[in-house]
């Protein structure tokens, strides 16, 4: 009887450590996806023949307008920046964004992009780069942003930064927590639970 109440004990304080556990991580593992561009027009990466009069970028999520919030800043192969004022957030398709630039040479041209999501209001920022004409060099000094801007602008990464919300680390530790409060509670349980003596079982007297 008093193993069956052992396990029972056990059982109960394995449910409450599993309630626990997801209680405290509901949202470790829901990593955000912000407004991180996915795809542009021209193509990241990509190489064109011809210099494009716009460029396009295509959110995960949708974008709050205004160029304090979402913007794009296009640099030539000499460096230069040569979009055409701000870019505007397609008020139709908020997750989609765009700018006019003014065409340069052949040669690799740098975006860099600055958005805030209007679902979480979380900021995000990157760059990419899409080459005209000929591609020349190694790919990797294709994939990575290489002018040198001559004026300001955001400082941006090649990869998208932002808040990416709680670590797994987070899930670690909680899940210890919610064992050992588990445990805990089992255990209490266990001694609580605990048979008195019977007439047939008397008490022990401590001997002096």
């Amino acid at each position: 009887m008093r193993l069956l109440q052992q396990r029972l004990c056990m059982i109960c304080a394995t449910i409450l450590s599993l309630g626990i556990f997801f209680a405290l991580t509901g949202t470790s593992f829901a990593m955000p996806n912000h407004a991180k561009v996915s795809s542009s027009d021209p193509g990241i990466n990509s190489t064109i023949a011809k210099a494009p009069n716009k460029v396009t970028v295509t959110a995960l999520e949708n974008m709050k307008p205004g160029p304090a919030n979402s913007n794009l800043f296009v640099y030539g192969p000499s460096g230069d920046l040569i979009s055409q004022g701000d870019a505007k957030v397609d008020l139709n398709n908020p997750k989609q964004m765009s700018v006019n630039i003014k065409p340069e040479k052949n040669g690799v041209y740098v975006v860099r992009w600055t958005t805030v999501s209007s679902d979480d209001n979380d900021p995000a920022q990157g760059a990419f780069v899409f080459t005209v004409g000929t591609a020349t060099g190694s790919s990797a000094q294709q994939a990575q942003p290489t002018a040198a801007p001559k004026a300001s602008a955001p400082a941006a990464t090649t990869t998208s930064s932002s808040n990416s919300g709680p670590s797994i680390w987070t899930a670690v530790i909680s899940g210890a927590i919610a064992l050992l409060v588990g445990l805990g509670v089992g255990f209490g349980l266990g001694r609580t639970r605990q048979p008195a003596p019977t007439a047939d079982e008397p008490t022990r007297t401590p001997v002096s």
